[in-house]
């Protein structure tokens, strides 16, 4: 049963490679609730209006008809966006009656098919292929899985509805999207952002366990100078490092330095030599 529905929801966007059924005013549309993307770069939206003032929107929209004689996009609002700024009245769509679960898995699939998403659009559509496979509002479906990654024997058609949904998108099962990349959604908005613009999401994840703001900051000015994920784990598994270290806090700076790789590295073998013979009296006094 379970298997059935979720092919019928994937052939919904199939649907977008047939031909346009008709055309509608780009006023009668409305930007879908499923819409994974939250950040429509304005570079790349103006690529795609030129694009489309000189070859026409290539692939149909596809939308649910709503009241009144509007329609919901479920796929497409961004080239619903740049047909806009090219200054187009009308548009290709087609028009299917999909209820929720369809429209949200039609939306999640069509926007995984692209390859411009960045991790953290890429992930909120995941869990809206999940939500849609298990029946439940995204906001609970990450509980659903790692309960159904505890006990399989529970529920052995969802867990097999799950497996046939993610083999589809490929990348990924539903297991290691749940250990590994779905705690992107709830990190701090100052780390969305940096993932929004290319950080690597593995740094992110460590960065987002640190509290402060103003600590944050410095952890992702450092990962612009190509620290590690080894060293910025154990830098953020160390010692609170401020923002701004004072003057009087030499065991923050000096700390701070002998953790960074690029510091270490600039160390002439003279320089390294009386480094390493103070560290040796140090660790002494500490221990006597």
């Amino acid at each position: 049963m379970i298997g059935a529905r979720l092919t019928g929801l994937v052939a919904s966007v199939d649907d977008l490679s047939q031909p346009a059924t008709t055309t509608v005013p780009v006023g009668s549309l409305r930007p879908g609730v499923f819409q994974p993307r939250v950040h429509f770069d304005e570079a790349t939206l103006s690529d795609l209006a030129r694009s489309i003032r000189q070859q026409g929107i290539l692939q149909p929209l596809l939308v649910r008809p709503e009241a009144g004689g509007h329609y919901e996009i479920v796929a497409g609002e961004r080239r619903w966006r740049a047909a806009q700024l090219a200054g187009l009245d009308e548009v290709p769509v087609l028009i299917r009656t999909l209820n929720d679960a369809e429209a949200r898995m039609a939306a999640a699939v069509e926007n995984l098919q692209r390859e411009n998403l960045n991790v953290i659009e890429e992930v909120r559509a995941r869990l809206q292929v999940a939500a849609a496979t298990l029946d439940v509002p995204e906001s609970e479906a990450v509980a659903r899985m790692f309960a159904l990654d505890r006990h399989p024997e529970a529920a052995p058609d969802l867990v097999a509805a799950l497996d046939a949904a993610f083999g589809s998108l490929g990348r990924e099962t539903w297991r290691s999207f749940i250990r590994n990349r779905a705690a992107v959604l709830n990190l701090p908005p100052d780390v969305q952002a940096a993932v929004r613009e290319g950080l690597d999401y593995r740094k992110a994840l460590i960065i987002g366990r640190v509290k402060d703001a103003g600590e944050r900051l410095t952890l992702l000015e450092r990962t612009q100078s190509g620290i590690t994920v080894q060293e910025l784990r154990a830098l953020v598994s160390g010692p609170r490092v401020p923002a701004h270290p004072t003057p009087d806090d030499p065991w923050t700076t000096v700390g701070r330095h002998l953790l960074d790789a690029q510091s270490r590295a600039r160390l002439d073998h003279r320089k390294r030599s009386q480094v390493e013979k103070l560290l040796r009296q140090l660790e002494a006094l500490l221990e006597a």
